[in-house]
């Protein structure tokens, strides 16, 4: 989707009242109530971060939480939220598809069920400023501690809303810059976390609630915090190390501090209010599973068709064959092919071809044929092609069916790395494990926690094991 669409859509939101600073009266949506406060009236907030390019579940697994459709959904059911917040780092990485997920983020954040507040992740600003800048113009993006010389530099340091009478002021602290930024003539300006959050209270009266989202690792959040003065009422902190959100505000000082949680896999629906002894928030961890009756797993249909039509973009832009090819391989050598491997190691080929491994490419062909499944070109999607190839993204590697079959499935490199050396060498170039990492760390690249729930290295080993051929 190009950017001038994109603010096409999201100009009519503006004009709605997400503008920053706004006096209009609090959003009522309906969804699932958070557990019952015991204060009465408090702010009611809907709060997610990092979701690191997951749209939606990749569907490996059965049971598989979060995406932008089921989001939607809860959103739009059964009870209301004042704010809607989310904290940031929308990407994980700056590729071309993880633009194409951006703009289609922003159209889900932006559309039927507008977002109060988009805080800004240092991966998010890893992204092209022109593409970024222009489309978040109306939008109420938020980094406290950026300053810029672009021209029409959309990041505002705070958003205010006004509920029921109470002001809320929502900060952000992105506090490190990506490295594409951190240049003598960069454009974009990091501030002190002190100055940062003076920037986000400017104006704010005593009576405002102060809510601060904070985008770094727990140890660091720990030593931020009790620094902040005024103290904030919330910290919302954005670390990828947190799976999952905190099901119970933590305490720093006065401070109630609590974890957003990673990919949008569950949201966390916080009351909060501010009492004679310092604020109070109380928690409920919102899975966002999928039906167990709708085929595909529900969510609402706007936006799963916003999704499909991103899937379709991506295949369409044959964005799968751009990204391939782009970084060296690890050890120099190039792939060649697990026939080539054939000869001198009949015995681990042999217990290979018994493996779901060599039915890897397979396996996602044939759930991209059956409707039930898919019925969208899963086969062009760079995420899913990655774990059921050979070396994608890599120089000689895997770029499409059509161009390297030999590299469709998981085969012997896909563990061993590029075994080109190994091979003009008769053998005597040893290959250990790729990148030289354990087993276990290297089988959780693609099967980790969200992909594969069930995952045990100890039990799944057994099933693709293979030794040494023996000596002749």
């Amino acid at each position: 989707m190009t950017s001038s669409r994109l603010v096409a859509i999201l100009l009519p939101a503006a004009l709605l009242g997400i503008g920053i600073a706004s006096s209009t009266g609090p959003r009522t949506c309906v969804r699932t109530a958070p557990a019952q406060d015991p204060q009465p009236d408090p702010v009611r907030l809907l709060v997610s971060g990092s979701l690191l390019g997951r749209l939606e579940p990749c569907g490996c697994a059965s049971g598989q939480l979060g995406g932008l459709a089921r989001r939607a959904q809860h959103i739009g059911e059964s009870r209301s939220y004042d704010l809607l917040i989310e904290g940031g780092d929308v990407v994980d990485t700056a590729t071309e598809l993880d633009l194409m997920k951006w703009f289609t983020a922003m159209q889900v954040l932006f559309g039927q069920h507008p977002y109060d507040v988009l805080g800004v992740g240092s991966k998010d600003l890893a992204l092209p400023l022109d593409e970024w800048s222009a489309v978040l113009a109306t939008a109420p993006v938020v980094a406290s501690d950026l300053e810029s010389t672009r021209e029409g530099w959309p990041v505002k340091p705070f958003v205010e809303k006004d509920v029921r009478g109470k002001k809320v002021r929502i900060g952000s602290l992105t506090l490190e810059l990506p490295e594409v930024l951190r240049t003598k003539d960069s454009p974009v300006r990091l501030l002190s976390p002190a100055d940062g959050w003076k920037t986000a209270l400017a104006g704010a009266t005593d009576d405002t609630l102060r809510v601060l989202l904070l985008h770094t690792d727990e140890a660091k959040a720990r030593a931020l915090v009790p620094t902040f003065a005024p103290a904030p009422d919330l910290v919302v902190v954005c670390d990828r190390l947190y799976v999952e959100p905190s099901p119970t505000a933590q305490k720093l000082g006065a401070v109630p501090v609590v974890f957003a949680g990673i990919r949008g896999r569950e949201l966390l629906a916080i009351a909060l209010t501010r009492l004679p002894e310092g604020p109070r928030a109380t928690c409920e961890v919102i899975p966002l599973a999928g039906s167990k009756t709708v085929p595909g797993g529900g969510g609402d249909p706007d936006v799963k068709e916003i999704l499909l039509g991103h899937r379709r973009d991506v295949k369409e832009q044959g964005v799968l064959a751009k990204m391939a090819n782009q970084r060296a391989t690890p050890n120099g050598a190039a792939y060649v092919g697990t026939d080539t491997c054939r000869a001198c190691h009949p015995s681990a080929i042999a217990a290979w071809e018994k493996t779901r491994h060599a039915q890897a490419w397979d396996t996602l062909a044939k759930a991209e044929a059956d409707p039930k499944r898919y019925g969208w070109p899963v086969t062009a999607y760079p995420d899913c092609v990655g774990c059921h190839v050979v070396g994608y993204g890599e120089k000689t590697g895997f770029s499409t069916f059509e161009e390297t079959p030999h590299l469709a499935a998981v085969g012997c490199e896909r563990c061993h790395g590029p075994a080109s050396d190994h091979v003009v060498s008769g053998g005597t170039k040893k290959l250990g494990l790729y990148g030289g990492v354990h087993a276990s760390v290297l089988c959780s690249q693609c099967h980790d926690f969200e992909q594969s729930p069930d995952f045990l290295y100890d039990k799944k080993w057994p099933l693709v094991q293979h030794g040494r051929e023996p000596k002749k």
